[in-house]
């Protein structure tokens, strides 16, 4: 049961007794703004445009490269929430206004359109290399001290229950730059002020760097290993004979694809082994019973697309008293976890590096978990899962008439690249300043709270 105490001045205002109206998150947050106000507190106007700058380039057709064609990787509004964002399409490089759509570091950018709306981030150098659609809105802030401050206050649940007020859209949820233009930020002492704002710094800063060394490792590893994916003219085909078909009993084109079998063999002459040489790989059977509580009685539980998300959206909690119950859901510290079961064109097969604070949740079975044998280096394995011909052999094994789906014991019949001598632990520590990162943040979104609430 939900009970809030609501003012006679409150009723007065808006005419309205219905309970709902004043339990939901965003009516809370408003009165809270306006109590604020009645005590004198002073704000920043998201209008004031001396300071801010809240802007989307013009809804432009996406023009998406073909074939051989010179491009630029493409991110969806949600792909920016993820730990390490991967484009999935490349636009032509061609396009009338493909400059518009590069957002500079430091570059706020607001989630704006779908049912999950309101998360953000700030946008680092690692992002500097995408493109984005209109979907994104871009809050510009040059004084970097307002701007982290401002992104705090956004990151409280005060924030978000404003942004989501401010929603509109009869089948789609949109917010605009007028909606978050009338949104008052809070201005409190220069001390919580400076003190908030030093720790989204920090926030940035530690994410930031986890980015550009997973990203320098992998490309690093990748060379070392020196075995590539050849491009693939689709439109070619290939032939396969029906000995084969009746041997694999498959008939998907895509497990027969000869370029992912070539690079393969290659990965494997360069002293590749399989999977289970090197590890263990589980997906839990069967489902739990979708028993959801809050945030205060529950530990989290994420899906496949979550997995990879570093800003978690709609995240979902299972009861706490429950542990043993849900004990084969339970993800442990320097796994691997990977969408076991999806789309092949989305984040099949994609694996994030499980580091101590996410260490105990738990994630749903649609997820696969790498166990790295006693003797092996996690860190190896988050970069051979990584390799672009081993992810290519994923995607040869997904089978399904409606949804993709890897099975465990196919995931340790793949060749991955050899342990080569490598400085795999600086892989692991980088995982790690994305968990120092976090805490900072929450750090500050709490400080922010515990000023207003």
């Amino acid at each position: 049961m939900k009970i809030s105490t609501v003012l006679f001045h409150d009723i007065n205002e808006v005419r309205r007794l219905d309970s709902p109206y004043y339990l939901s998150e965003g009516n809370a947050a408003s009165r809270i703004i306006g109590n604020l106000a009645a005590r004198g507190m002073n704000f920043i106007s998201m209008s004031d445009t001396e300071r801010i700058n809240i802007w989307q380039p013009n809804r432009n057709t996406i023009v998406y490269a073909g074939e051989g064609e010179e491009s630029l990787p493409y991110l969806q509004p949600y792909d920016i929430l993820e730990y390490m964002p991967i484009a999935r399409s490349y636009l032509s490089s061609h396009q009338e206004g493909i400059d518009e759509l590069k957002v500079m570091a430091g570059t706020i950018l607001q989630t704006c359109s779908g049912r999950n709306l309101g998360p953000l981030v700030i946008s680092d150098d690692y992002l500097e290399n995408f493109r984005f659609g209109s979907d994104l809105i871009r809050i510009t802030v040059n004084d970097e001290t307002l701007r982290c401050y401002i992104y705090a206050f956004f990151n409280t649940w005060v924030g978000q229950a404003l942004l989501h007020s401010s929603k509109t859209g009869s089948v789609i949820d949109h917010l605009s730059r007028k909606d978050i233009e009338k949104i008052q930020v809070p201005e409190l002492s220069q001390k919580d002020y400076h003190e908030i704002s030093e720790k989204i710094k920090e926030y940035y800063k530690l994410s930031s760097e986890a980015r550009n060394i997973i990203a320098k490792m992998s490309a690093e590893f990748n060379e070392k290993i020196g075995v590539s994916l050849d491009a693939k003219p689709l439109r070619n085909g290939w032939d396969v004979s029906v000995k084969n078909l009746m041997k694999a009993g498959r008939i998907d084109a895509a497990y027969y694809d000869p370029y992912t079998a070539k690079a393969s063999e290659k990965l494997r002459k360069a002293g590749g082994v399989k999977m289970s040489e090197k590890a263990k790989v589980l997906k839990p059977s069967g489902r739990y019973k979708t028993n959801y509580v809050d945030k205060s009685n529950g530990d989290p539980l994420v899906s496949g697309r979550q997995l990879l998300q570093h800003e978690v959206v709609n995240m979902k909690y299972l009861p706490k008293t429950s542990h043993d119950k849900y004990s084969e859901f339970r993800l442990s510290e320097n796994w691997i976890a990977y969408p076991a079961d999806g789309r092949v064109e989305g984040r099949l097969g994609t694996p994030t590096f499980i580091a101590k604070k996410r260490s105990d949740w738990f994630a749903s079975g649609h997820i696969g978990r790498i166990v790295a044998n006693e003797e092996v280096n996690p860190g190896y394995l988050y970069l051979a899962m990584l390799h672009p011909v081993v992810q290519a052999e994923v995607y040869s094994l997904a089978c399904g008439s409606v949804v993709d789906a890897v099975y465990p014991e196919d995931v340790e019949k793949i060749i991955i690249p050899p342990e080569i001598d490598f400085e795999y632990d600086k892989v692991i520590e980088a995982w790690g300043k994305f968990d120092k990162a976090d805490n900072l943040k929450e750090s500050a979104c709490r400080q922010f709270e515990d000023k207003i609430c």
